[in-house]
């Protein structure tokens, strides 16, 4: 893991840690992890990335990312032709 060094709004910081009880790293983590899932949903949204880059993006699996656009009420950016392309795909690899 990399130890990267950002300046942040320690009162901001100091508030989370009072209501959840725990400590600055933790809480410090906890944001990160939540702001990289909401810009890789809002990523997904805006259609700049794909749904399996949104997944990695979030460090998530598809499957969560599934469920992580679905709380977010977002729509799956998927068209017919999407799924004809994936169902032909599918074909020739199941013979």
């Amino acid at each position: 893991m990399t130890i990267v060094a950002a300046r942040l709004d320690t009162e901001g910081i100091e508030r989370f840690q009072k209501i959840t009880k725990k400590n600055r790293s933790e809480v410090v983590r906890e944001l990160v992890e939540a702001g990289r899932k909401h810009r890789a949903v809002e990523l997904y949204r805006e259609r700049k990335v794909s749904i399996g880059l949104g997944a990695k993006l979030a460090g998530i699996s598809l499957s969560e990312f599934f469920d992580l656009l679905a709380e977010h009420g977002v729509d799956l950016n998927v068209t017919l032709e999407d799924v004809k392309a994936g169902l032909t795909t599918l074909r020739k690899l199941t013979g």
